[in-house]
């Protein structure tokens, strides 16, 4: 349905003093700051996790060497979607108007709601992370990821806890303590605290404070 002088009518009569609600400060591109983009031109693409090997046994002396199999673990398929949205203004609306070019306002704020509706596809995984399960039949955040060995991966407490010094620590060890599919240390760090807008004091005094940090 096209944009009509309906629409518009403080825009066709003089004595307008301004025009505003089309532009406010925008987020950037906070995705990139969390995922990785690769471009495709299939409808959907695939990644599968391999399993390498356990650690090596001591091999006595005289005896034969043991082998190890490597395996695939588990498959995670990504399935595109296309994302588009366009507006129409009608010949007389354009024609009318005494203060502002239409196409040119309505693009960007276009241009905006398309940036917008990719961040919050991009947040969605993470505010769906304790819900929605991937290649490997749980959840993002569980408490048991399995493993081609037999044990599992946890990457959030096994008690919610609020964010506070005591869980951020926690969480790091755990991080440390991650292993592969064979159960090997990986080495993993932690890099980068994502955090809802509520929280970002409670991240401010964590992160910028030295020493203990106290609440009251």
């Amino acid at each position: 349905m096209a944009i009509s002088r309906a629409q518009l009518l403080k825009e066709l009569l003089p004595g307008l003093n301004a025009l505003f609600g089309m532009e406010y400060a925008k987020y950037g591109e906070e995705h990139k700051e969390i995922f990785e983009s690769e471009s495709s031109d299939r409808s959907f693409e695939e990644e599968t996790k391999l399993s390498g090997f356990s650690a090596a046994p001591v091999k006595d002396e005289g005896s034969a060497i043991e082998y190890d199999n490597a395996q695939e673990a588990w498959t995670a398929r990504y399935q595109h979607e296309t994302v588009a949205m366009g507006f129409s203004v009608t010949e007389e609306a354009v024609e009318d108007n005494l203060y502002d070019s239409l196409s040119a306002r309505y693009t960007k704020a276009l241009a905006r709601a398309m940036a917008y509706t990719k961040q919050v596809k991009g947040a969605a995984i993470l505010n769906d992370a304790f819900s929605t399960t991937y290649g490997d039949g749980v959840a993002l955040c569980s408490t048991a990821h399995p493993l081609v060995s037999g044990g599992t991966n946890s990457n959030r407490p096994a008690i919610a806890a609020d964010l506070n010094e005591t869980s951020l620590e926690a969480a790091i060890i755990q991080i440390s303590n991650w292993t592969d599919e064979r159960g090997l240390l990986i080495a993993a760090r932690a890099r980068k605290l994502i955090i809802p807008s509520d929280l970002q004091f409670v991240a401010t005094r964590l992160l910028q404070t030295e020493g203990p940090v106290s609440y009251t």
